[in-house]
């Protein structure tokens, strides 16, 4: 944890004026920063009060972690102070402002150290985060992010952990080692990106269709971006780092994506770095598949359309859907291979975990359980509309996270029939937080469907 240090600042504080605070500088500062922080702007963190020492504290903590090591601000200085740093109010009416709120002096010299400070901590976006974000950039590799926290860090305790999921409860039984057989007109799957401890068996239905029934070579996966984007979909070329080995990411295929729908959709490249939705899908790909079957990915991070649920439209009818939605056509076309879509996904979000008032109870879950319905049957007849729709009807009331994700999926696979072959609910101990999630295929409508496998967790969705 790095703690700020008002009496530490380093620069003489006049009568009346406001403490700034010490940060830890680091070593890959930027110099001459006031060409570049003239207009100091703040990214978007994750803050908290902190009470340290009987002294009030703003904890920033940063979700794609570019720092790992939580920073705290005295409350009063990132209140007054730190509101301004919105990337448009230049640095030098900074103290005009303060001392019109507050009636208190803020030196020019204190300020100034006091940007300096945050650029060199990366809570702002300035020289020192762009100089991070653009070594993430020029890397080849996306390393686990989420090994050894979400899953096993060692490929043998982790092949054993996967394989206990198929086997164990609630799981799809152990996998054939035939290879795919019956057909290769499977389009996609739709599977959770909740944590293997809650969600293990019910990934396994979707994984092992992907194993069984399809010779795919190239798998799109469109994963939720669970931070703030500033594009609707984020693209990366890097391949990804598992403990079970790197799978590579089809470069040309991407390319041709970013040359249809815009190169800025790498702009939020980033987010990938500790993003686990995609991750997770990885994984699993590695395991089912194995080593004798090679497959690349074309890994995707869809954003938010909350802007599309307030406007009260189709996403489709945003311009820069439909690009990207055609650019995911155009590229698979062009790329003259099997290719099947994973949407890693969750459902809905409900309890006080997330804002609701009451703890999750019985009825809640079969609300939750009823419009999970209506969302599947909607996606299970290819009908991104539908689907949208739904959870728009309410508002997005239940938080379906993989709302977006889902959508552009349904209208990338073009005509297909969807057949659910999992359903469940996570539920705490303390009933503060309910996550729900579903494994389900899609074939082309010509394709058989094939035998069931399951019922709906034992339940029926109506």
């Amino acid at each position: 944890m790095v703690r700020v240090d008002p009496l530490d600042a380093g620069v003489p504080l006049a009568n009346n004026e406001l403490m700034t605070f010490q940060v830890s500088p680091s070593p890959s500062a930027a110099s001459g920063f006031m060409t570049t922080l003239d207009r100091p702007k703040l990214r978007p963190l994750a803050a908290s009060r902190f009470d340290h020492q009987g002294q009030p504290y703003a904890l920033l903590q940063d979700p794609l972690g570019a720092f790992t090591s939580p920073v705290l601000v005295p409350l009063g200085a990132f209140i007054h102070v730190c509101r301004h740093f919105d990337g448009l109010t230049p640095l030098a009416e900074i103290p005009t402002r303060v001392q019109r709120a507050t009636g208190q002096r803020l030196a020019a010299e204190v300020l100034e150290r006091l940007v300096e400070q945050l650029d060199q901590a990366m809570v702002l976006d300035g020289p020192t985060f762009a100089s991070f974000q653009e070594t993430f950039r020029q890397s080849q590799h996306r390393p686990a992010a989420l090994a050894g926290r979400s899953y096993a860090a060692e490929d043998a305790t982790l092949r054993a952990q996967l394989q206990g999921y198929f086997r164990g409860a609630g799981g799809a039984g152990p996998l054939s080692h035939e290879g795919p057989g019956r057909s290769r007109r499977l389009r996609g799957v739709l599977s959770p990106h909740i944590d293997f401890r809650r969600g293990g068996p019910v990934y396994t239905w979707s994984y092992r269709e992907l194993a069984e029934q399809a010779d795919i070579d190239t798998f799109v996966i469109l994963g939720v971006a669970h931070q703030p984007c500033r594009r609707h979909f984020a693209l990366t070329l890097k391949d990804f780092e598992t403990p079970l080995g790197v799978v590579r990411t089809d470069r040309q295929y991407v390319e041709r994506i970013a040359a249809a729908a815009g190169e800025e959709l790498f702009d939020d490249e980033l987010v990938h770095r500790a993003e686990h939705s995609v991750e997770f899908q990885v994984v699993w790909l590695q395991y089912v598949l194995g080593k004798n079957r090679p497959f690349s990915i074309v890994p995707i991070l869809v954003g938010s359309f909350h802007d599309h649920l307030q406007r009260g439209i189709d996403p489709i009818e945003d311009p820069q859907v439909r690009r990207f939605v055609d650019a995911l056509k155009a590229a698979e076309s062009a790329s003259g291979k099997n290719v099947a879509y994973i949407g890693g996904i969750d459902l809905c979000h409900v309890g006080p975990e997330f804002g609701d008032p009451h703890p999750v109870d019985g009825q809640l879950q079969e609300t939750v359980r009823r419009f999970d319905g209506a969302m599947l049957d909607h996606a299970a007849a290819a009908d991104p509309a539908q689907w949208f729709q739904t959870a728009a009807t309410v508002s997005n009331r239940w938080r379906v996270c993989g709302l977006a994700a889902t959508y552009t999926m349904l209208h990338a696979i073009g005509p297909a029939t969807g057949r659910l072959l999992r359903y469940d609910q996570a539920l705490d101990d303390r009933r503060t937080c309910c996550v729900s999630f579903a494994s389900m295929v899609f074939h082309t409508p010509e394709d058989p469907p094939g035998p069931e496998r399951s019922t709906i967790n034992a339940q029926t969705i109506a």
